[in-house]
């Protein structure tokens, strides 16, 4: 018997070379997709580095050096996990052998825990997003394998196997716990954004060569987030795409059991509000003649009016009294006759009716209390008609705050929110969201998935705009940390003086001197070497030498010219910081000598008149509630009246503990000339006076104010501390407060 085995056939040429192609291609790509990776992780943890204002001991710093440490050999594992991904397709043509007794199992510890969490989170993402795309592909290697399926353990290109590219890539990698998920984090976010123009590539290749899915069939498609059967409870799908389980706890970024009694006791109220409302005006008459519009029938109606803003979104702008819900319903109806069916003849169903309504009332809120201006207003009016298609087809857009329509209209509103367009960097993230409502109304079919793909880009974009934001947040920090230790440092030059000349008169010319050129120089040696340096101990001397010079007890001093002449280097210096020198201090010098003089002789000294050229005149003093006034709002301007003086305040204590345990970061509103709130973000808080510093979007200084002043503001109804929360949520809860007022 010959027991001589031969090894399996080995597969044409021809699908070796796609192969070999296939693999130099996403190789390429995902490389590519990793080194954008790397860069975003860097520069974000070098703004922090900056931010942070520790030059050598911040961690931020440290993160970032070992980044960069350890780049070289993440790229080199994340390059072996492809090569061998694709070596194992090559595997799955010979028969595997079988394997003695089952894997062992073996506990994890907590860090490599996180990181299977965390790709099992990215594998989901690329999953919901690029679904379809990975199963077409899947179909059309186990067709060029010549297997029935392939096993997504072993393919490289597998949602399983893109996700844990960046797992195995640091096996073995010293990374610190935090940077490792921050590169995860950018992983999942670039690979999104990028693997749908490699999928199509390879997927065209493979149909090029004839590799089509067993049967000639393609993959079923996935389940879109468009309506899948209701639940039990009446809800759109049982499981959610955004989030786990519909019914998860607090800890699942889905909806909450909060979530959904919100949403009920919101439906509840939407129905009890509209029959009073809308009797007689729109879809809710009841008329036996009527049938309600089918799902196909609602999107064909919804499609059409996509292209342009319906006549109804454009009047209730123009109309703040109008009712954009009732409007757009009515001409909704009316346009079925543009797919052939009667008006007369078709109303809406509950559920539609509840979707065109309360996307309807959203907009309407936000278009009378948001800080849009026309252009904006008319850029995001285009929003409603791609927005009550998306209620239609999902009603889990009102109930999870995950979902990608949710988070693609608060970026949208981030980008355009109080944005004048002042500037270039403005007017660039304007046109951004520009496009990304026109891809939206171009590219919306009946996908939610378009939402997700635009909402990765502009927040992307957002992302780099927030760290230009940041830049002159940084700035205008500096410039106030600056103006208060100078003010520290007049104040102390001040108070030095006025301790030297209690009791005293100096002469015009010697009081000129000292309240302003030396009170000058004074201050700037504070802030340059600090009073404990030599320098001011001399400024200090010169003070105390000159007024020495004055009668005392009505007994003159000493011989007044020698006792001069014998200061004029010093009394030069001081003159020489305020810009005064040669003939100027010669004269000043003079003068000052003749005052002494003629005081000594029982004369009454002449009065001097400041010389005003090459003198750098000392900016006028203010009391820190002066200061703040003056600085409130150089844009915004809000509505308020600054009181001097802490003291004087009658504050709750309530309010100022409130003020007082305000978070950086922190977004509160404040009123406007325009009658309305807008929003403002604590940005710094002093560490001289502690006065807190406000910010508007772009960055730019609006506010400076104590808490005191900030609980006054509050008390006064020109301070709002809301819950920070996005605006569609914000949005939603205003709905609710007009619905339950309108009700009750």
């Amino acid at each position: 018997m010959n027991n001589t085995t031969f090894p399996p056939p080995s597969p044409p040429a021809s699908t070796r070379d796609l192969v070999a192609a296939m693999r130099r291609r996403s190789t390429e790509h995902l490389q590519a997709v990793l080194a954008r990776v790397f860069a975003r992780a860097d520069d974000w943890l070098f703004d922090l580095a900056k931010k942070d204002g520790v030059p050598d001991g911040s961690p931020y710093l440290h993160a970032m050096r070992a980044l960069r440490t350890s780049r070289a050999p993440i790229e080199r594992g994340f390059r072996e996990h492809l090569d061998r991904g694709f070596e194992g397709l090559g595997r799955q043509l010979a028969p595997q052998a079988a394997t003695d007794g089952s894997p062992e199992l073996t506990l994890l510890e907590e860090s490599e825990l996180e990181q299977h969490l965390a790709t099992n989170l990215i594998a989901e993402a690329i999953t919901r997003i690029h679904g379809n795309q990975l199963d077409e592909l899947s179909a059309r290697l186990a067709r060029m394998l010549g297997i029935a399926t392939l096993d997504p353990e072993l393919s490289p290109l597998s949602a399983h196997g893109l996700a844990g590219a960046i797992r195995t890539a640091q096996e073995g990698v010293e990374v610190p716990p935090d940077v490792r998920m921050v590169l995860f984090k950018y992983y999942e976010r670039e690979l999104i954004h990028d693997l749908r123009e490699l999928l199509t590539d390879l997927n065209a290749r493979l149909a090029a060569a004839g590799f089509n899915p067993a049967g000639a069939q393609k993959p079923a498609p996935r389940p879109a987030p468009a309506p899948p059967p209701p639940s039990a409870d009446g809800y759109a799908g049982a499981v959610s795409d955004y989030g786990g389980s519909a019914g998860a706890g607090a800890a699942s970024a889905g909806a909450t059991a909060e979530d959904r009694a919100v949403f009920d006791a919101l439906l509840q109220m939407l129905h009890t509000w509209r029959p009073g409302n809308q009797a007689g005006a729109g879809p809710t008459t009841a008329n036996p003649d009527q049938r309600p519009l089918a799902a196909p029938e609602m999107m064909s109606v919804l499609s059409l009016l996509q292209a342009s803003v319906p006549n109804s979104v454009s009047e209730a702008l123009n109309r703040p009294d109008a009712s954009l819900a009732v409007l757009l319903k009515n001409e909704l109806l009316q346009s079925a006759g543009r797919i052939g069916l009667p008006p007369d003849k078709v109303s809406m169903s509950q559920d539609d009716e509840d979707a065109v309504d309360l996307v309807g009332m959203l907009f309407d809120v936000m278009f009378d209390e948001r800080d849009f201006e026309q252009a904006s207003r008319t850029l995001i009016s285009r929003l409603v008609v791609p927005f009550v298609k998306a209620a239609v087809m999902d009603r889990r857009l009102f109930l999870y705050k995950t979902h990608p329509a949710r988070r693609l209209l608060n970026s949208l509103a981030e980008a355009c929110e109080g944005n004048r367009g002042e500037g270039p960097q403005e007017r660039e993230l304007l046109q951004k969201a520009e496009s990304t409502v026109d891809r939206l109304i171009a590219e919306f079919n009946e996908d939610i998935a378009i939402f997700e793909t635009l909402e990765q880009e502009l927040r992307s974009f957002l992302d780099q705009h927030r760290r230009r934001v940041e830049l002159a947040e940084r700035r205008a920090a500096e410039a106030q940390r600056g103006q208060e230790r100078l003010e520290q440092a007049r104040e102390l030059a001040a108070k030095e003086l006025a301790q030297r000349t209690q009791g005293l008169e100096p002469t015009p010319a010697m009081d000129d001197f000292l309240s302003r050129c030396w009170t000058h120089h004074l201050s700037m040696i504070a802030l340059r070497e600090g009073p404990e340096s030599g320098s001011w101990q001399t400024a200090l001397t010169v003070a105390d030498r000159l007024l020495a010079l004055l009668p005392r007890d009505g007994v003159a001093a000493a011989p007044v010219g020698p006792a001069v002449q014998a200061l004029r280097e010093p009394i030069e210096a001081v003159l020489a910081s305020s810009g005064i020198t040669g003939e100027a201090a010669q004269e000043q010098i003079n003068a000052l000598a003749t005052s002494l003089e003629l005081l000594a002789l029982g004369q009454t000294p002449p009065p001097v008149q400041p010389p005003v050229e090459n003198v750098i005149n000392l900016p006028e003093r203010r009391s820190p509630a002066t200061v703040a006034a003056a600085a409130a709002l150089a844009d915004l301007k809000p509505r308020l009246e600054v009181v001097g003086g802490r003291d004087d305040l009658e504050v709750s204590e309530s309010d100022v503990e409130q003020m007082r345990q305000l978070k950086v970061g922190t977004w509160i509103h404040i009123a406007g000339e325009d009658g309305k709130h807008h929003p403002v973000k604590l940005s710094w808080v002093s560490p001289i006076s502690s006065r807190l510093m406000f910010v508007n979007r772009r960055g730019v200084r609006v506010l400076v104010a104590s808490v005191e002043e900030l609980a006054a503001m509050k008390q006064e109804g020109n301070l709002l501390v809301r819950e920070q929360e996005n605006v569609f949520d914000q949005v939603l809860h205003r709905v609710m407060g007009k619905l339950q007022g309108e009700a009750g």
